[in-house]
């Protein structure tokens, strides 16, 4: 069972996407959870970036690519459909997440 489904929206962030992701990984080595990037249509790289950090080391992430920017609520709402969670975390592609901040928000 997956405790917490993490949900990225991208939209020409990717630097600060990749930066994000990248402290997912870091802090939740150790919980069950999957991360969902949404991305609306991004024309910064962010596509090909996201694609390249998929691969069979990182099979929590998980990843849909629109072929319009769908809006921040809607691609949301794409992640949530997907998710497998018991509990869901909307996250901005701007954020660093903290150590032991996913632990605590599951524990909370």
């Amino acid at each position: 069972m997956i405790d917490l489904s993490i949900i990225i929206v991208s939209y020409n962030t990717k630097k600060l996407t990749l930066d994000t992701i990248k402290s997912v990984f870091k802090t939740a080595k150790d919980l069950k959870y999957e991360l969902i990037v949404i991305d609306n249509d991004s024309k910064d790289g962010s596509v090909e970036a996201i694609k390249k950090l998929q691969n069979s080391k990182t099979p929590k992430l998980k990843s849909i690519f629109n072929k319009t920017n769908t809006g921040f609520a809607f691609a949301n709402n794409q992640g949530i459909k997907i998710a497998r969670g018991k509990y869901i975390f909307l996250l901005n592609s701007d954020t660093i997440v903290k150590k032991d901040a996913l632990q605590k928000l599951i524990n909370f």
